[in-house]
């Protein structure tokens, strides 16, 4: 866990009343009860692992290679934030390969970024606020405010993964009437998992940036295409 400071802003950051606009997004769960995928509380088990071993690990590696290399940055190069965040946001766009999914994936990091301005002002969110007209990508952002919110790689890691295991869990209670306990207590049941790919995640956070993880759900990137042409949806993604 974090230092004191670290461990509070964890839980700010964690917590779905934090303005970051993640309550318009569905992580797919939406498009899967459409077509099928998603038909209850055993499916939706499924899909919550399946999005956490890939997915969710892509993202919390990107996140917590963030923070450790800027934190790297700051030890050689007396914290110029620039280069990292634009490197890593390169790996990021390139591992997204539907533009409905980079698209939301700026617009959560721009917003969160946003939202953490005002907590942790400081240079590092305004470089990455910097990096791009439309946005940081989400797993770039959230990176570059644990660092500036003193939270380490492995609880960076952690953090999101709960939101990628969180917010097609809370989507998929409101679209298809599941028992709030039954997904309460489903979460509460992949929390070893989210352990253990928050640790793989962090591991690779220390290796090269371009041997980061590269996994895809082909069937949630194609529902993604699918789903941003709809005109009777609830949620953005």
């Amino acid at each position: 866990m974090s230092a004191d400071g670290g461990a509070a802003a964890l839980l700010l950051l964690a917590d779905g009343r934090f303005p970051a606009g993640g309550h318009v997004h569905s992580g797919g769960a939406e498009a899967a009860l459409l077509d099928g995928r998603l038909t209850g509380p055993d499916s939706l088990a499924a899909y919550a692992v399946g999005r956490l071993h890939t997915t969710g690990l892509v993202d919390a590696a990107l996140t917590a290679a963030v923070v450790v290399g800027l934190a790297a940055d700051c030890d050689q190069h007396g914290c110029g934030p620039g280069r990292t965040l634009r490197l890593l946001d390169a790996e990021a766009e390139a591992r997204m390969a539907m533009a409905p999914l980079r698209e939301s994936s700026r617009r959560l990091g721009r917003q969160l970024t946003r939202a953490a301005a005002g907590c942790w002002p400081g240079p590092t969110l305004v470089a990455v606020a910097a990096l791009h007209p439309d946005g940081p990508h989400q797993s770039v952002a959230l990176g570059a405010v644990a660092n500036a919110a003193g939270i380490g790689a492995l609880d960076a890691a952690r953090l999101s993964l709960h939101h990628t295991l969180t917010t097609p869990l809370q989507a998929a209670l409101r679209l298809g009437g599941l028992d709030p306990f039954a997904v309460a207590a489903l979460a509460a049941s992949l929390a070893p998992v989210v352990d253990e790919v928050a640790a793989e995640a962090a591991q690779a956070a220390t290796g090269p940036i371009d041997e980061l993880p590269c996994l895809v759900g082909p069937f949630t990137e194609i529902a993604a295409v699918e789903h941003a042409a709809r005109t009777d949806r609830l949620f953005a993604t």
